[in-house]
């Protein structure tokens, strides 16, 4: 069971790493093309507006980490005060997240 969590651990540190090697290919990519395209004299469009940053934390329901669960991890503690259970979805026990859903 260890050699199957240490596999996954792996394959999450290759995939993530990836991403990151995929990600900063396009960027020097798009900057060595906008740099040609102004060696030879074509204006390069205007940047797209981007939009404003908040600087409030995502909001996440009570309970949520944000991330998935690790094999064998254990689940966190719903996310209604008082509760002592784990949550099962969207960071609230069962009871509760049926509450959630008659009071949406």
């Amino acid at each position: 069971m260890e050699d199957i969590k240490d596999l996954a651990r792996r394959f999450e540190e290759l995939t993530r790493e990836l991403g990151v090697r995929i990600g900063r290919s396009l960027v020097d990519r798009m900057v060595a093309e906008r740099q040609t395209l102004a060696d030879a004299g074509v204006a390069s469009p205007p940047p797209a507006p981007t939009p404003p940053v908040s600087t409030a934390p995502p909001k996440l329901l009570p309970g949520l980490s944000g991330r998935r669960r690790r094999p064998g991890e254990p689940p966190p503690k719903c996310g209604r005060p008082g509760c002592d259970r784990p949550s099962r979805t969207r960071g609230y026990c069962q009871t509760h997240y049926v509450q959630w859903l008659k009071n949406r």
